[in-house]
Order: C-alpha cells, then sequence, then structure tokens
C-alpha cells in the first residue's frame, strides 16, 4: 500500500510539473511576461501558506478561545513588516515594468463594517479564510474544496448587490500614507502594531504564564521540502511574496476578485447576463469579464496558489488527506463558503486583499476591515461549536 502511495504522489508531483511548465509556456507565448512572474509568484505564496500553515482562521480563534498567541503575534508582525517595506515603493515606479505601483486602498463605508464582519463570522465556520480556503482545497482538503465553490457563488451575489451596498454612508477611500506621508504614516501604524502585540501577549500571558516570544522562530522541525516552517518564516515569505506582486502586477496581492469572476463565467456561460449588473459595468471588472481567465492577474496568482499548495503537500505526503465530512460539518462549509464570499465582495477583499495588502498600503479601511472581522470572528467561534461539537 505504501509503494502504491508513492507512485500515486509521484504521478501527482510529475503532472503538478508539468502543469507549471505548461501555464508558463502560455503566458510567454501569448500574455505576457508579468503574468509569468505573477504566476510564479504564487507558487512562492501557495508553498509558504501551506509548510507554514499560514492562516488567519485558526489562529484567531486559537487566541479567542484559548489566549494562545503565536500565529496572532507572527500576523502582527507580517503586518509590521510589510507596512516598512510597502511604504517606500508605493506610488513609485516598478522595476518589472514601465508603469506606477498602486495601493490597495478602498473606501470606508458600512458596506466595509457589514462585509469583514460577515467574513470574520464566516471563516470560523468554514474553518479558513480566503487564502487558507485556496491552499488548503489544493492540497486535497475535500471539506475546503465544498467551501471554495460556495465561496464562488457568495462571491457573484455580492457582485449583483453591489450597487445597494455602494450607496450606504461612506467617506470614501482614506490613504494614511497620503495623508500623513512616509514617516508619520509607518511610525502611526507601527505603533498601533506594538500596542496590538502588547496587548495580546499580556493576554496569552494571564491565562497561560509566560510568554516565549521565540516561539515564532522555532526551527527545530524545520525542513524546507516538506515542512513543518517556523511561523516567521512564513510571515518573511508572504511579505517577501506580496512584494514582489506588488513590482510584477502593479498592486498588491489579492484573491477574492477571481473567485468571482469564476463565478461570472460559469453564469454567462450558463446564460445568466451578469455583464448587465453595475459592478460587472465598472472599467476593470467589465475588462476581466469580456477576456480571457488567463489575463486576470488574481486568477493568474490564485492559480500558482493552487500549483504551489499542491506540490508543497504532496512533497509532504499530506496530500488528499480524507477530512470527516457529516451533515453538520458540510453545512458549515456550504454557509461558510457563501457568507465569506458575500461578505469579501462587499468589504473589498479578504484576509489577504483588505488586511494584509490594505494595511501594508497605508489604506484606512485595512484597519477597519481588520477591527470588525476580529469581532466577527468571536461570534463566529462560539457559533461554530454547534457544527463541530
Amino acid at each position: 500500500m505504501n509503494t502504491l502511495i508513492k507512485k500515486i504522489d509521484l504521478s501527482f508531483l510529475a503532472y503538478s510539473f508539468l502543469g507549471v511548465i505548461f501555464f508558463s509556456f502560455v503566458f510567454i507565448n501569448q500574455i505576457g511576461d508579468r503574468h509569468l512572474y505573477v504566476f510564479l509568484i504564487g507558487i512562492g505564496l501557495g508553498v509558504s501558506l501551506y509548510h507554514a500553515s499560514f492562516g488567519f482562521t485558526g489562529g484567531w480563534r486559537d487566541f479567542i478561545e484559548n489566549k494562545k498567541s503565536n500565529s496572532l503575534r507572527a500576523q502582527i508582525l507580517m503586518l509590521g513588516m510589510s507596512v516598512v517595506l510597502f511604504s517606500f515603493f508605493i506610488n513609485s515606479n516598478s522595476w518589472i515594468y514601465n508603469g506606477k505601483m498602486i495601493g490597495a486602498v478602498a473606501p470606508v463605508n458600512l458596506s466595509v463594517i457589514v462585509g469583514s464582519f460577515l467574513f470574520g463570522f464566516a471563516m470560523q465556520l468554514a474553518g479558513g479564510c480566503g487564502s487558507g480556503t485556496l491552499f488548503t482545497a489544493s492540497g486535497g482538503n475535500g471539506k475546503m474544496a465544498i467551501t471554495l465553490v460556495f465561496f464562488m457563488i457568495g462571491s457573484l451575489i455580492g457582485t449583483y448587490h453591489f450597487e445597494f451596498w455602494k450607496n450606504t454612508p461612506s467617506i470614501g477611500g482614506v490613504s494614511i500614507l497620503n495623508e500623513l506621508g512616509q514617516v508619520k504614516s509607518v511610525s502611526l501604524q507601527i505603533i498601533v502594531l506594538i500596542i496590538l502585540y502588547f496587548f495580546i501577549s499580556r493576554s496569552d500571558q494571564n491565562k497561560n504564564g509566560k510568554v516565549n516570544h521565540l516561539d515564532i522562530f522555532d526551527f527545530s522541525q524545520f525542513k524546507l521540502f516538506i515542512g513543518p516552517w517556523p511561523l516567521f518564516l512564513g510571515a518573511f515569505f508572504l511579505v517577501f511574496f506580496n512584494f514582489l506582486m506588488l513590482q510584477a502586477a502593479g498592486h498588491p496581492w489579492g484573491i477574492t476578485f477571481a473567485f468571482g469572476l469564476w463565478a461570472a463565467k460559469i453564469a454567462q456561460f450558463i446564460g445568466i447576463e451578469v455583464g448587465n449588473w453595475s459592478f460587472w459595468q465598472l472599467s476593470y471588472p467589465s475588462t476581466a469579464l469580456e477576456n480571457s481567465l488567463l489575463a486576470d492577474p488574481t486568477t493568474v496568482s490564485n492559480l500558482g496558489i493552487v500549483f504551489g499548495a499542491l506540490i508543497a503537500s504532496i512533497l509532504a505526503g499530506k496530500f488528499f488527506n480524507k477530512s470527516i465530512l457529516d451533515k453538520k460539518i458540510l453545512f458549515a462549509a456550504i454557509l461558510g463558503g457563501l457568507l465569506m464570499g458575500y461578505g469579501a465582495r462587499l468589504a473589498f477583499g479578504c484576509n489577504v486583499g483588505a488586511l494584509f495588502s490594505g494595511i501594508a498600503s497605508g489604506s484606512l479601511h485595512g484597519w477597519v476591515w481588520f477591527l470588525f472581522a476580529f469581532l466577527g470572528s468571536i461570534i463566529g467561534v462560539r457559533f461554530r461549536k454547534v457544527f463541530y461539537s
């Protein structure tokens, strides 16, 4: 049996590398070098996410339930590194192409508050966030594959309701970087992150005793190709590859726009005129809907994440692990996927596009997203027990 499993794994690994070579050839010859770079960066993100098990959902839940803070502290560190690095490159010309790099800045409105709260609530039901759903589904997790399908459907429904939410009270997009300048914006955000780090560390210490701040740097079990990676290494590489994404795509890393686009393409195929919806009449969405999926950078980076996580899971010998799917867990996966997709569309992104890339870009909406998604997670953790007890 073990020999058969190894043969199957090697076959999947070979097919995965052939897939990488095929898509690389397509990007070079039919689309462009920038899309090839985005694809390869996506592979790096997929490997990093999988080997470091770097997801927001579990880390937030560990802190909410048990005040264990190692994962959340690693996320704070990741945000700090990205704020410092990105502030010097946003609004400047890319090293890779002749164009200006823009930050992930979105409006601060009721839509963001509702959407991020829904997302935080739903990701605890589903057991994965935007990036977590994608890389775990790619690694062969059946439950998360179901969540991904309904994530797409929820995203599409969110685009249908776009006009309503666009007209809710708003103060518009606020760039802390543009308003205060590099030094003041970085200083302000780093101070906030230090306060957050102190608060969560103190909460951990009060509940669990002394906090070992070096635990996120634990390389004792580190194996490059099969994992696990320490949390710091995951945080470092996510910042590194997000920075490369900024240089190659012209904007920071995002995930969930592609989910709605994939669902819209399928809806069009079966005869639903999504092109008449106000969201799909906006400049970028309308262009993405008309063009090939492989012309959309977010789709290309997601494709890279799929291959990266797939290859990483095969090398770790964990591809296609069985997951228990009773009726309650299946319902949680479906409901969580729908609400995450809908919430991400309302909030202009998920934990990656809104929180990580938003805060890295100095966008106020990233901080608003963080606050209300965490509040939603507190409620979601309580509801989660109904489905996973």
